[in-house]
């Protein structure tokens, strides 16, 4: 078939056509390996007889084009990523699996045609029309990421010279040759950035070096240059998607930062140069300046976090002209968004320009970064209280701010949340940094500042500015995002101002129809917010008048972003003030709020749901007598957005909440059970797919509180469809809702009586199916589970065998011998730790309850691969990870079997040897070691011997150890973290060799494995709480409300509430009279430890 531009026409105008796209999507997968299409492509995009719309079409479908038949597997690049460590059939075997990745449908164009291609496409950079300009510039960037230097060498060159040709005859012309000289010149630009953007995913470091050292020189010429600013605009984007690359690939890319750092000594000074150009708000590139300055900004900013001894030396050139800005630009920036004089500037920007709003914004965030660098921070200490002064101007709402909350509640939300880059929020952020910096100085200049505003802003009122209340509300917001750390000052009188000061935002009464009064109405709310932040530092006296206005608004028929900011106040007082003065408020609130639930969505929805969440966490009683009407319309929320993660998780922990109270039941069971069943019967449906794992959690709470007999309508109606999920979804495409159910089993084996188990019947949803029984139901599931997922799925299962040891080992019967079989082999095929201690769990309570029996049968078993028995296997894997047990029930579990053990005086097990200590290599034999281990499998851990006798000591007293450390800290109340300060400030990573790192990190971290990862808990001291206000609502939210499944079922199991010292303490002092013979083993390391302390 040949291919023509008519037939591209007719193809681009299908795919245009709505009724007709479907069509001719599989129409251009047809053609798309005809020999010919992509130069056709080629022709319509660069030929100007034809209309812009088929160009541009055209160009984009070149590109993609490309992507897909340009070369093999992107096999330019594919060497590089190839270890050279390897041996030489290691490496045909990688590329040949690399090879085999290769969409095959896909033919690969001939050189002739790329030729053609090339050929065609490069006149395209003169085009005299952008999108036309911009999309051959695409094609040709693509092209050069796979050809550049070595099939294609000339491409940058020939960039270069149009880059010179088209701006020394700009120069030196003034005749019509201007327009086409100035088109290629940005075409060049545009195929350069486009070429050198290392976030395109197609370039690598190695070229991206090669172009700076090529290409930056002429950038530099250029910048200096007054042109159009447009030029300068794409050339500094290039300079900031490099730098941005180099921050995330820090340490990787040692070439390209040294390419690029020499760059900077000639390029501070040229930027410098652009920050001081003198704003004029009638010129009409006035935007690009603004983007122009906002991209410089952020890249020094890039820099002093990232590298921020190389930017040092620089900074007394950088920092002046930012100052001068931060200082300047508030007059034009209220002229243009804050209280705007119509027509001064152009509200409309193309695409890439900026306005001030984003200029403003870099500003605080590079001043930001100066505050937070040690070394840095002391160049503003001078400046405290100026700063300050013009952050608090910034944090004024602009008028699209102002409109949205008249208009759009979701929208406002979303600018105000604390993650957008607009100079309201930067600000702010910048004066809490201030005061963590510059501690109670930063403090108390913050709260001389605030009250200075909120005296202006009375002044104003008094002068009859109709904007008086923006200067108020930005002192409040202030205040409000300070409030930890203006609370600790004497200065601050928090009484006296919620009392005096906050209570006039309250006086007169509400009219939504008054456009003059929604300043007042935006004040009111924002005092609420301000008043709940001090609550808990304040009597209920002083904080209720607060919190039953905010009740009282959520009633009222008011602006509903008003209504909003009453939620979000009602929500920050409920964990700051005490349960018996707001008890009375929950059932009216919780009602208002519920009223609230339909006529919401998205954000503030997500908002009502969050106060909802605080307010039934008060009280169970009252919660639990509220499940009438809060389950029926949460439930219909939940079907209604359950597509949406965000409230699928919210709405999650509100029915945990409610779940755990129990006066809930049994309504809520019966409530829940026909949504349950609805979801999980059809949980491949796309709308209740997201939803599903959820849902089975939910399923899995309910049947571990409910308090009744499980009985076959609640089997039929909920257990049967968990277990056909588990018998028949997709393992790998369904892992969520797979592993979500399985957890699910566990309260179901707890709470269902053995007869039932056995007559009630199931009929799996496969072709061909009979009825089951419960029992014989289960152990499927068990035996797809074990051979059929991975670990991190199979995880689960352990629990579930030990629920059916310890409820069901009467009826099991002949399925005893293959059940342990089972669970022995999926103990050997076993990788990960968190496996290898679940299922340890199950032979250690086989062990409290056979004994000897089990002992028996483990000793006339293989051990893996024929190796020893399964008893020593059993007992290593064990012993290895006993204290990484992580619940309770597990440890004690654990602690309990040993002592069994010991206690059975076995001569057998005297005599085996587990593992004690890992031996750690030194980094070249590790390198070694990695090397070989590349193609077999993974490295081979080195393990001490110890008698088993021994490691079960040590394992004992280690427990006695946590145990008596939990018990002091509980005591005291508090815990003592091991404060940590990481800082990456004195980091430039090619001062900084890899021997260094490593053995920082072996000093740090012992226990690395041979990729070089500790386990999770020894990253614990890394990790810093980060409080949402204070640490009263991290308390509130880690409580009972928050148990897991299993946490619920434990509490349930006699050996969880065993007190292990006084139980370890009894073994410790009998056992030289109950097992002499073990004594005489262990009595040694017992002296070591000081036994005879124990307990004092």
């Amino acid at each position: 078939m040949t291919i023509t531009i008519e037939n591209v026409i007719e193809l681009i105008n299908g795919l245009n056509d709505p009724k007709l796209n479907k069509h001719y999507e599989n129409k251009l997968e047809e053609i798309t390996n005809e020999i010919g299409f992509g130069v056709v492509l080629a022709r319509l995009a660069s030929d100007k007889q034809f209309d812009m719309v088929h160009r541009q079409f055209s160009g984009i479908l070149l590109k993609k084009y490309i992507s897909k038949h340009w070369n093999d597997f992107n096999d330019s690049q594919s060497d590089e990523e190839i270890d050279d460590n390897l041996e030489e059939h290691e490496k045909d075997q990688l590329k040949q699996m690399k090879l085999q990745q290769q969409p095959k449908e896909y033919r690969i164009l001939t050189k002739e045609e790329k030729t053609e291609i090339k050929k065609l496409l490069s006149p395209g950079l003169s085009d005299p029309s952008s999108k036309i300009r911009t999309a051959i510039a695409m094609c040709i960037a693509k092209i050069g990421a796979y050809e550049w230097p070595h099939e294609w060498p000339e491409l940058v060159d020939e960039l270069i010279g149009c880059l010179n040709r088209a701006n020394n005859n700009s120069d030196n012309s003034n005749n019509t040759n201007n327009n086409s000289n100035n088109d290629l010149l940005h075409g060049a630009i545009r195929c350069l950035e486009l070429l050198c953007d290392p976030q395109d995913g197609n370039i690598s470091d190695e070229q991206i070096e090669k172009l700076v050292k090529q290409v930056y020189p002429v950038f530099s010429e250029l910048l200096s240059k007054d042109i159009d600013p447009m030029i300068h605009i794409r050339i500094i984007n290039v300079f900031r998607s490099t730098v941005t690359h180099l921050t995330y690939m820090k340490g990787i890319t040692k070439g390209l930062s040294k390419a690029l750092f020499p760059f900077i000594s000639t390029w501070v000074p040229i930027f410098t140069g652009h920050l001081s150009r003198v704003l004029d708000l009638s010129s009409p590139h006035i935007n690009h300046y603004f983007t122009i300055m906002s991209a410089i900004i952020e890249i020094f900013t890039m820099f002093i976090q990232d590298f921020p001894k190389k930017t040092s030396k620089y900074i007394q050139e950088i920092l002046p002209p930012i100052w001068t800005l931060f200082n300047n630009c508030y007059p034009i920036y209220e002229k243009v968004e804050i209280n705007p004089v119509h027509g001064i500037v152009s509200n409309f920007v193309e695409e890439g320009i900026t306005k001030i709003d984003r200029l403003v914004s870099s500003i605080f965030d590079f001043m930001q970064q100066i505050v937070a660098n040690q070394s840095l921070s002391a160049l503003f200490k001078p400046y405290l209280k100026p700063i300050l002064t013009n952050s608090i101007q910034y944090m004024q709402m602009n008028y699209e701010l102002v409109e949205l909350w008249d208009s759009d509640p979701n929208l406002f939300l979303e600018n105000e949340d604390d993650t957008t880059y607009t100079p309201r929020v930067v600000s702010t952020t910048l004066v809490q940094s201030m005061c963590e910096t510059y501690k109670l100085e930063g403090s108390k200049y913050l709260f001389e500042v605030i009250s200075e505003t909120l005296i202006k802003a009375q002044e104003e009122k008094n002068k009859n500015n109709k904007y008086w209340w923006k200067i108020r509300e930005a002192a409040l917001v202030a205040l409000c995002d300070s409030s930890q750390q203006l609370s600790k000052i004497k200065q601050f009188d928090v009484v006296s101002f919620l009392s005096t000061n906050l209570i006039q935002d309250f006086q007169g009464t509400i009219n939504e129809n008054d456009q003059d009064n929604q300043g007042a109405l935006i004040l009111r709310g924002r005092s609420l917010i301000c008043s709940s932040k001090f609550a808990k530092l304040v009597d209920p006296s002083i904080s209720l008048p607060f919190f039953n206005q905010a009740v009282v608004l959520i009633t009222q028929n008011i602006p509903v972003t008003l209504k909003l900011t009453a939620v979000m106040a009602i929500g920050s007082f409920a964990p700051k003030i005490s349960a018996q003065s707001i008890v009375g408020y929950i059932p009216s609130t919780i009602q208002a709020l519920i009223s609230m639930i339909n006529q919401l969505s998205e954000d503030s929805l997500l908002l009502v749901l969050d106060c909802i969440k605080m307010l039934i966490k008060i009280d169970k009683d009252i919660t639990g007598k509220l499940e009438p009407l809060l389950i029926p319309h949460l439930s219909q929320t939940w079907i209604n957005y359950g597509n949406d993660p965000m409230f699928a998780d919210a709405l999650k922990e509100i029915f945990q909440i409610i779940c755990a109270c129990p006066k809930s039941y049994p309504g809520i069971l019966q409530r829940m059970i026909p949504t349950l069943n609805i979801i999980l019967s059809d949980y491949t449906n796309t709308m209740y797919n997201i939803i599903a794992d959820s849902a089975a959690d939910v399923l899995s709470l309910l049947i571990a509180r409910v308090d009744q007999q499980i009985d076959s309508f609640l089997l039929d109606q909920l257990f049967s469809p968990i277990l056909n999920i588990l018998l028949t979804c997709d393992c790998e495409a369904n892992r969520g809702i797979l592993k979500a159910s399985l957890c699910t089993l566990l309260p179901f084996v707890y709470k269902t009586s053995s007869d039932l188990l056995l007559k009630w019947t199931f009929t799996p949803n496969t072709p061909n199916a009979t009825p089951i029984n419960g029992l014989h139901a289960l152990f499927l599931v068990l035996r797809r589970i074990l051979f059929e997922t991975d670990e991190l799925v199979r995880v689960e299962v352990p629990s579930i065998i030990s629920a059916l040891l310890i409820k069901h080992s009467e009826i099991i019967g002949a399925q005893t011998v293959p059940l342990f079989e089972t669970t022995l082999q999926a103990f050997y095929n076993c990788k990960l730790p968190s496996t290898k201690r679940a299922f340890s769990s199950v032979f250690a309570r086989l062990i409290i309850q056979h004994k000897t029996t089990i002992i028996d049968y483990l000793a006339g078993i293989p051990g893996p691969n024929g190796n020893g028995s399964a008893l020593v296997f059993v007992l290593n894997e064990w012993q290895k990870y006993h204290l990484e047990m992580t619940s309770k029930l597990e440890n004690n579990v654990s602690v309990v079997a040993m002592v069994t053990l010991v206690s059975l005086n076995d001569p057998r097990l005297e005599s085996i040897n587990v593992d004690g200590r890992q031996i750690i290599p030194d980094r070249s034999t590790r390198d070694i070691r990695r090397k070989k281990s590349q193609y077999n499998g993974g490295l081979t851990e080195e393990w001490t011997k110890v008698n088993l006798f021994n490691k079960i000591m040590e394992n004992l007293l280690e427990t006695v150890k946590l145990e008596k450390e939990e018990l002091a800290k509980n005591s005291s109340g508090t815990a003592t973290p091991q404060d940590h300060h990481d800082s990456d400030e004195d980091y430039d990573e090619e001062d900084e060799e890899d021997e260094e790192d490593e053995e920082t990190t072996s000093k740090r971290y012992p226990n690395v494995d041979e990729n070089g990862f500790a386990p999770a808990e020894e990253y614990a001291h890394m990790i810093d709480y980060a409080g949402d206000e204070d640490d009263d609502l991290a308390e509130y939210l880690q409580d009972e409300f928050s148990e897991d499944t299993f946490e619920i079922i434990s509490k349930s199991d006699p050996i969880y509430h065993i007190e292990l010292l006084k139980y370890l303490s009894d073994f410790f002092t009998n056992l030289s009279k109950n097992s002499p013979s073990i004594f005489s083993i262990v009595a040694p390391l017992l002296n070591e430890f000081k036994l005879q302390s124990f307990g004092k």
